[in-house]
């Protein structure tokens, strides 16, 4: 924060308005990847595999990102010659909110827990404990919002 105010006081270029200007002139790139991600979805995948699979069908590359400690941390897309993290294109294509979201699709119950190991591109990978501690606010909201959506314990 001190660096950009500084940054901010000399009138130098700053990383945040570079980036916020990226991500708005990529915006139609951008829905053109959700769009995508959007339809792949519809179709309920069964696996990780099968997203990326789905997904470069439609020409988009879905890169998984693997530390060195072999644990899975997000993923990037590559789309015509951009390349960004998933999350760039929107909330909805972050690792904490996709991982549920497929993972489910393997079964008709709502995920309980978080997966402590996930499969992708024929690799075992461990989540990053920050992707696990997204993923279990994630179940945590998704639970919270079916108990206000149904009435349960609310003495209704």
């Amino acid at each position: 924060m001190a660096a950009d105010n500084v940054a901010k006081e000399l009138g130098l270029t700053r990383v945040r308005e570079v980036q916020k200007e990226k991500l708005h002139e990529l915006k139609g790139l951008r829905q053109e990847i959700k769009n995508i991600n959007d339809r792949v979805l519809q179709n309920r995948p069964k696996s990780m595999d099968e997203y990326i699979s789905k997904m470069k069908a439609h020409k988009v590359e879905v890169i998984p990102t693997i530390n060195k400690a072999n644990q899975l941390q997000g993923f990037r897309v590559a789309y015509k010659g951009v390349n960004l993290k998933a999350s760039e294109v929107d909330r909805s294509m972050s690792g904490n909110r996709l991982i549920p979201q497929i993972s489910q699709n393997r079964s008709f119950t709502r995920l309980k827990e978080v997966p402590k190991t996930f499969q992708v591109l024929d690799k075992t990978v461990q989540l990053s404990s920050n992707l696990s501690t997204k993923i279990a606010k994630e179940l945590v909201k998704g639970a919270i919002k079916i108990i206000r959506d149904t009435g349960i314990g609310m003495g209704y």
